[in-house]
C-alpha cells in the first residue's frame, strides 16, 4: 500500500461523538460478562451474522440497482445466514467449528427452550413468524427457506431470530457447548468459550408483507388501502458496505501518511505508532418507513426514516479506540509496544443490519 502523500501534522480534535443509535443491537459481540475490555479479541468470538437472500421467491423483491444482495426476506424467498467469527491469529473460519443452526420460536432459544436443542424438530419452511425451535443443521453457514406467512404484525416486529452454536479451538467442542446448555437445568455449567449468538432475519419490506398478507389471508390489522402510496417506492433492506479502510500513519521524520488499504489487507507501523483509522463506505445509507398501528383504534401511521449507522472497533490488543471528529467512524489507536502481527475488526452497523471488515497490523522495531 504506497502512501498518497505526506499530508496533515498537526492535532486533531478529541471533542468528538459518536452515535450508534439503533445500530446498538447489532454491535455487543459476547454471551456472558466478561472482565476484559470489551474491544479486545483474546479469544475467539462471534461478531456479526450476515443474513442474504439467495433465492427469491414469488413476493420476494429484487436487490436495488447497483446494491448488494437483500438482507430481510418475504415467504418463499431462500436466505443464507454466513457468521463472522474473529480470532486471536485473524479470522477464524466457520467449517473449523462445526456450529450447529437453529432457528428460535415461541419463548426463544434463551429460556426454557435453551436446554432442549438437541431435541427439537428438523426446520421445514419457516412460517412467519416461527411457531416453535426447530434446528436448521450443522455447517460453516446455512440456508433455509422461508414458508407462509401467518401473522403479518409479528412477522415485521420480530422477524426470524437464527442462532447459531460453536465451540472454540481453545474451549470446547460445539458438541459439548450443547450438552453443557442442556445439563444447565439440573446442575452448573460453565458456557465459557461457547459462541451463542443470535440475530433476527428482518421480513419485509413492510408494505410488500402487508399487500401478501392480505393476498394470503394472514392474520394482520393493516389493510393495503391503510399504506401512503409512496411506501412502494421503498426499496429493500441491503446491508451497510465497507469498501476500503483509511488511514493516517506517521511517516519517518515526521508528519503523516495516508493510505487506503482493502478489508483483509496487511498494514505495516511501528512499536507506540499512533494513527487513526477510519472506514470509506460503498453507498449512503437507505430511507425506509416505519410502521405502527394504534392497539385501539387500528389507525396506521407511516414515518420516514433515514438509516442511522455506527461502528464498533475490536483489536487483539488492550490499545483502547478513541473516537475524533474526523469523518468515516474514525478512531485513534496506538500500536503496542512490542513487535508482531495484531489484527483489527470492525462492525459497520445501521438500524436493520451490519457488515465487517478487517485488517492485519505488521508491528515492527524502531
Amino acid at each position: 500500500m504506497p502512501p498518497r502523500a505526506p499530508l496533515r501534522t498537526g492535532a486533531r480534535a478529541r471533542a468528538a461523538t459518536w452515535i450508534c443509535a439503533g445500530a446498538a443491537m447489532w454491535l455487543g459481540a459476547g454471551c456472558l460478562p466478561d472482565e476484559r475490555p470489551y474491544w479486545v479479541i483474546d479469544h475467539t468470538d462471534a461478531l456479526a451474522l450476515r443474513f442474504e437472500v439467495i433465492e427469491r421467491g414469488p413476493y420476494g423483491a429484487d436487490p436495488p440497482p447497483g446494491a448488494g444482495p437483500v438482507v430481510e426476506a418475504m415467504p418463499g424467498d431462500r436466505v443464507r445466514a454466513t457468521p463472522f467469527i474473529a480470532g486471536v491469529d485473524g479470522p477464524v473460519d466457520p467449517a473449523e467449528l462445526e456450529p450447529e443452526w437453529f432457528v428460535c420460536g415461541g419463548s426463544g432459544c434463551f429460556a426454557s427452550d435453551l436446554v432442549a436443542l438437541g431435541e427439537v424438530p428438523r426446520c421445514d419452511a419457516v412460517p412467519l413468524p416461527p411457531p416453535e425451535t426447530c434446528a436448521l443443521g450443522p455447517g460453516p453457514a446455512v440456508e433455509f427457506e422461508l414458508g407462509p406467512l401467518l401473522d403479518v404484525v409479528q412477522a415485521a416486529n420480530l422477524g426470524v431470530m437464527v442462532m447459531m452454536v460453536a465451540g472454540t479451538p481453545e474451549g470446547p467442542s460445539t458438541r459439548e457447548c450443547l450438552r453443557r446448555a442442556a445439563a444447565l437445568t439440573s446442575e452448573t455449567s460453565s458456557l465459557r468459550d461457547c459462541l451463542f449468538f443470535a440475530r433476527a432475519l428482518n421480513v419485509g419490506p413492510t408494505w410488500r408483507a402487508v399487500l401478501v398478507g392480505a393476498v394470503t389471508g394472514a392474520i394482520t390489522p393493516v389493510a393495503p388501502s391503510d399504506l401512503p402510496w409512496e411506501v412502494s417506492q421503498i426499496e429493500p433492506d441491503v446491508a451497510p458496505s465497507i469498501a476500503r479502510f483509511a488511514a493516517w500513519v506517521p511517516a519517518p521524520g515526521g508528519g503523516e501518511y495516508f493510505l487506503e488499504a482493502q478489508p483483509g489487507a496487511t498494514l505495516s507501523v511501528r512499536i507506540g505508532d499512533q494513527l487513526a483509522l477510519s472506514l470509506i463506505e460503498d453507498a449512503p445509507p437507505q430511507e425506509y418507513y416505519n410502521f405502527s398501528v394504534d392497539q385501539d383504534s387500528l389507525a396506521v401511521t407511516v414515518s420516514p426514516i433515514v438509516e442511522i449507522r455506527g461502528a464498533a472497533w475490536f483489536s487483539t490488543t488492550t490499545a483502547p479506540f478513541v473516537p475524533t471528529a474526523g469523518p468515516g467512524f474514525e478512531v485513534d489507536w496506538r500500536a503496542p509496544e512490542e513487535p508482531g502481527t495484531h489484527h483489527v475488526y470492525v462492525i459497520l452497523a445501521d438500524n436493520r443490519s451490519a457488515t465487517t471488515a478487517w485488517l492485519r497490523v505488521e508491528v515492527a522495531p524502531r
